[in-house]
């Protein structure tokens, strides 16, 4: 979509808002117009604002956007107290990115994060796509079968994930072959 300067501008001037519906719209906005003006901005918006909300849209919009420079500020609020309750759509934003070195973050998130956080990491898991090292795969399938023998809640999820990363590792082992 192609917008003109006035309408980014606007979108800008939005942000300020006390409005939040006028916020996460412009947020929204700004991430769907895919302009890369907007990611210095939106970061700046998803750092300052203790707002879950405005928090999640500028996640959101900065997943559109795609732009790698979002990347260590979202991991960071997951791991920041004040987005605790509040960090599965940050993690489903970790999906408009090449997480793969985030293995072991994402599989911390399955095993200790709430429902919400569990299930969209692992989601995350699925979403990778390029080869991981055998290392790094066996440490983290350790993690899980460690985390199994202390959580009977998660059991169904830990079982489907620890599938998930040996179905990882088998297509890392046909590769090298």
């Amino acid at each position: 979509m192609t917008l003109s300067s006035t309408q980014y501008q606007k979108y800008v001037e939005q942000l300020d808002s006390n409005n939040r519906d006028l916020v996460v719209e412009a947020a929204h906005a700004l991430g769907d117009i895919g302009d890369r003006r907007s990611v210095n901005i939106l970061i700046e918006l998803l750092q300052k604002t203790n707002d879950p909300v405005i928090r999640n849209a500028a996640a959101v919009g900065l997943r559109e956007l795609g732009d790698e420079r979002a990347l260590n500020p979202i991991v960071s609020l997951v791991n920041d107290a004040k987005t605790e309750g509040y960090r599965g759509t940050l993690i489903y934003a970790l999906e408009g990115f090449d997480c793969s070195h985030l293995l072991p973050f994402s599989i911390e998130q399955v095993i200790t994060g709430n429902f919400e956080v569990s299930h969209q990491a692992f989601s995350l898991i699925e979403s990778i796509d390029v080869e991981v090292d055998s290392k790094t795969l066996n440490i983290c399938t350790q993690r899980v079968k460690d985390a199994l023998l202390q959580n009977d809640e998660k059991a169904g999820l830990l079982e489907d994930l620890i599938d998930l990363l040996n179905e990882m590792h088998s297509t890392t082992n046909t590769d090298e072959l």
